[in-house]
């Protein structure tokens, strides 16, 4: 008889505890809100910014202008209107909208890394960096206009439809290399070759797919078709500190295009005899500040 009133005592207790946990998670999360609150809302922007510009003028040499930073919740860092001043680029790289964020799925082992998304070049770029220097990336619809002084003055416009990126920010002898690249409406202007109203030369559709590990690249295809000229062709590349001890050799077979300007066709028919399917053969071999363009034949 006396089991009933004892079964409603034991539970005064349990209801005690529970009530007395659910307000010390309360507090808790209130407590953390509040501090991410006013983390965000006091986030020193401004001096983020400073200390991003100077990082990377001392460990790279690379000026860089930030029109404003902002932090986003989970961690999203946000950038608008970056210009990077690459000392090998005849302009700064602009980059209209950069964010970065934490790889969450790396973030407890011994390899974290970030995330980023670019808008830049009228087209995006997003990627992957971990701590050990790997890189993934992919672009889609870059278009580009470089002004060129070496290893000859020139000027290339064109659209980069499609790249993909596996490589790492150090070439060690283990460290492997994957490049693709897709492209449109290719055109080279400029050189003194032609006359100052030339159009240039016209490559159309152009694809390049590279394989390498270490300084050791292997150009697997290197093809353009659907402009002036129809090109094959494939080669090494042992890639050295600079691009005077970077060494190039890329055999070649290029012909006319059907639309080809017949003084393109005259140029070619330098190169000696025609081949199969009336390609000719070129070479480009030496350094990359300086390649030497020879027929084959």
């Amino acid at each position: 008889m006396s089991s009933p009133s004892g079964l409603h005592k034991s539970k005064a207790p349990v209801s005690s505890w529970q009530r007395s946990s659910l307000f010390l998670l309360t507090g808790a999360g209130l407590l953390l809100l509040g501090m991410l609150a006013g983390f965000y809302l006091f986030f020193p922007a401004e001096a983020l910014k400073q200390r991003i510009t100077q990082e990377l003028l001392t460990r790279t040499g690379t000026e860089v202008q930030i029109r404003q930073v902002s932090l986003y919740p989970l961690l999203s860092l946000d950038a608008d209107q970056v210009k990077i001043d690459l000392p090998h680029l005849p302009r700064p790289l602009e980059i209209e909208q950069l964010s970065l964020s934490p790889l969450w799925s790396t973030l407890l082992s011994s390899n974290p890394g970030v995330q980023l998304q670019a808008e830049l070049m009228s087209g995006t770029l997003t990627g992957e960096i971990l701590k050990s220097g790997l890189i993934s990336a992919t672009a889609t619809g870059l278009r580009f206009d470089l002004p060129l002084q070496k290893p000859m003055a020139m000027n290339i416009t064109g659209t980069l439809n499609q790249a993909n990126l596996e490589a790492a920010t150090r070439l060690d002898s283990e460290t492997k290399t994957a490049i693709s690249l897709q492209l449109s409406d290719v055109r080279i202007s400029g050189l003194d070759i032609f006359k100052a109203d030339s159009p240039g030369i016209a490559f159309g559709e152009t694809t390049l797919e590279v394989d390498g590990q270490g300084r050791a690249m292997k150009i697997k295809t290197l093809s353009a078709r659907g402009g002036d000229l129809d090109v094959k062709g494939d080669g090494t590349l042992l890639i050295g500190r600079t691009s005077a001890t970077s060494r190039i050799k890329l055999e070649l077979q290029v012909r006319p295009g059907p639309n080809a300007d017949p003084a393109i066709a005259s140029l070619l028919e330098l190169a000696g005899k025609q081949g199969p399917e009336g390609f000719y053969s070129l070479k480009v071999s030496g350094t990359l500040a300086k390649p030497m363009l020879k027929t084959g034949g």
